[in-house]
């Protein structure tokens, strides 16, 4: 079926690897350990405040009943211990955040909490209510109590249940176990396994949130290099871009000037001796020209200035265009090329959808050594499925995938030129998705390849009367002894466009820059009416330095005072370039240009 139509690290300026995502044991284990100690010493003043209160009731209660003054050394001793703990939690977070440093601080901080711990601990030892079981089961509910509501901030950090809870229940039980009574030594006996289970509950919600830590960092380190890997796609992209856009306006330019000037030397030797050579020529000019202007296709697409226009018509008159295109293809290769339209209509942009099934049949008639190819319509619920058959060799499964990338040749591992450049597939798979036109491909080794494309149908419309055909020549005459100014900053281009337009009889003043294009055109409109002012202007877009084409297009006009006749000719296939040159308004021809084409649009804008 139809593949889908879409499509050690390497030191890149500008995305370097963050060192703060080093996924290494030892820099996780301590990262892990930073954020845990810094969520216990940033949390705890909340924390302090409960355990505050919680003991000023406590030793309150203990001091009425009991009127034991060991009650208010206790007190002493306790909120001594807190105060220097709620002293350290808001020096900590006054520090600035980049400055702190929660390993260090965690330090001192558990050592206040074996304090703390071991003052909550000392409280059966200095004033234990012997006798009276009452406060004994507060003492030892409010102790107890207190453990247990520890746990939601002391498990931030590990260390921190194992330096509070063990001093504090510990020194219980042993307080207990010093009673040497059935009842004390029955409690004392349950307060150990108490203590037991909540260290273990203490150690395993610690250990939860470690893994918690684990999997975010693993995560964030993942999503890091993910966008890092987009970046350097990005990057490698645009390096791309810009490498492929600067080697196309290079290699056009000479090949823009080999072809008018071939054109000039094919006209001069024509009826001699010398024309096969210069037609052989003008030959191989054709086909890098044919190369060119399918990477333009290209760039054009990815630059988004195709837009679709869908209107109905008729698939035989699309058919009728494809057979005049590609007959002779066939013809010359000894194969059957037949086209059957079945009186159905299509809604869709017609030079598009002929482009895209033209690209289809080259390829099928390319590939296809005996037989021929067929294409034929088929109705397909609202769509009609138009499919092009050839009798070729196939193409294996493992190459299906990959037909459609750019440069990508089934059996052409030489790259025979002959052969085509490979980026026929690459044009049908983006005008598929700027159509919204589905493609797809089933193919056997040996019996050959069917494309089949999902187009909207369409009613049919009444025939219009058909047009008269217009004859060139006369036309083409009457441009003889036109004024017309080429500007380019190389000057084989100006010296082989000059040569080729006087071919056609036209007067042609070339200019290097914007100042000398000015300066002919004001001396060219001196001159009395009708005895040579300046008719058209062909310019190149990129000149010297920051002159371009279209800004000399519109200085011209405003200086003339007049709609100039403007073909702005380029070699710059950029997707930036081409959207601003498509948005200038002006008639945009992409080097290499055909003299034919020239001259013909020419007679378009003058005549």
């Amino acid at each position: 079926m139809m593949p889908a139509l879409s499509a050690g690290p390497t030191s890149t300026p500008g995305l370097s690897p963050d060192p703060s995502h080093d996924l290494s044991p030892d820099f996780l284990r301590t990262r892990i350990l930073r954020e845990q100690a810094d969520a216990l010493i940033g949390t705890s003043i909340t924390a302090t405040a409960g355990p505050f209160v919680g003991a000023l009731i406590f030793w309150l209660a203990f001091y009425y009943f009991s009127r034991n003054h060991a009650v208010l050394w206790w007190a002493l001793l306790v909120h001594t211990c807190q105060a220097l703990r709620f002293a350290v939690n808001m020096q900590y977070l006054r520090t600035p955040v980049a400055q702190r440093q929660p390993l260090k601080t965690i330090r001192p901080y558990c050592a206040l909490l074996v304090a703390t711990g071991t003052a909550w601990g000392l409280a059966p030892w200095m004033f234990f209510p012997q006798g009276d079981t009452t406060l004994v089961a507060l003492m030892m509910l409010t102790l107890l109590g207190m453990s247990a509501g520890s746990l939601g901030w002391l498990a931030n950090y590990r260390r921190a249940v194992l330096c509070f809870i063990p001093p504090m229940l510990g020194l219980l039980v042993l307080a207990l176990l010093w009673q040497r009574t059935g009842l004390t030594n029955v409690m004392a006996v349950l307060t150990l396994l108490y203590a037991a289970v909540t260290l273990r509950l203490g150690i395993n919600q610690n250990k939860l949130l470690t893994e918690a830590l684990h999997a975010r960092y693993e995560k964030e380190d993942l999503a890091q290099r993910l966008a890092q890997q987009v970046r350097m796609v990005e990057h490698a992209s645009l390096e791309k871009t810009r490498f492929f856009a600067s080697a196309s306006h290079d290699l056009r330019q000479p090949l823009h000037s080999l072809g008018l000037f071939g054109s000039a030397i094919l006209a001069r030797l024509k009826d001699t001796a010398d024309e096969p050579l210069a037609r052989n020529m003008m030959h191989c000019v054709d086909a890098l020209e044919a190369s060119f202007s399918a990477m333009l296709d290209v760039s054009k697409l990815d630059a988004g200035v195709v837009a679709a226009k869908p209107q109905p018509m008729a698939v035989a008159e699309l058919f009728r265009r494809l057979d005049a295109k590609l007959g002779r293809q066939a013809q010359a290769q000894n194969l059957a090329l037949r086209f059957k339209p079945a009186g159905k209509w299509v809604l869709a942009d017609i030079a598009l959808l002929e482009r895209m099934l033209g690209n289809l049949v080259h390829n099928a008639l390319k590939f296809t050594q005996r037989g021929g190819v067929v294409v034929v319509v088929r109705s397909h619920a609202a769509q009609l499925s138009i499919q092009v058959w050839d009798t070729g060799e196939g193409i294996a499964a493992q190459d299906l995938p990959r037909i459609f990338d750019e440069f990508y040749q089934v059996g052409n591992r030489e790259r025979d030129r002959s052969m085509g450049l490979g980026m026929g597939l690459a044009i049908v798979r983006r005008l598929s998705g700027l159509m919204d036109i589905p493609v797809q491909v089933q193919s056997r080794v040996g019996r050959g390849t069917v494309f089949k494309l999902l187009v909207p149908s369409a009613s049919a419309l009444p025939q219009p009367a058909p047009a008269l055909r217009f004859e060139t020549s006369g036309t083409l005459r009457a441009l003889a002894g036109l004024n017309i100014l080429v500007v380019d900053d190389e000057e084989n281009v100006r010296v082989s466009t000059a040569a080729a337009l006087q071919l056609y009889g036209m007067q042609v003043q070339v200019a290097a820059s914007m100042a000398q294009a000015v300066e002919i055109a004001q001396q060219l409109e001196k001159k009395p009416a009708g005895k040579g002012k300046l008719d058209a202007l062909i310019t190149d877009f990129r000149l010297r330095g920051d002159e371009d084409g279209i800004a000399l297009a519109h200085m011209l006009r405003h200086t003339l005072g007049r709609p100039l006749p403007v073909l702005l000719v380029t070699g710059d296939t950029a997707p930036q370039r081409v959207r601003q040159a498509q948005a200038s308004g002006l008639r945009v021809l992409y080097k290499p240009v055909k003299i034919h084409d020239l001259v013909e649009e020419l007679r378009m804008q003058l005549l």
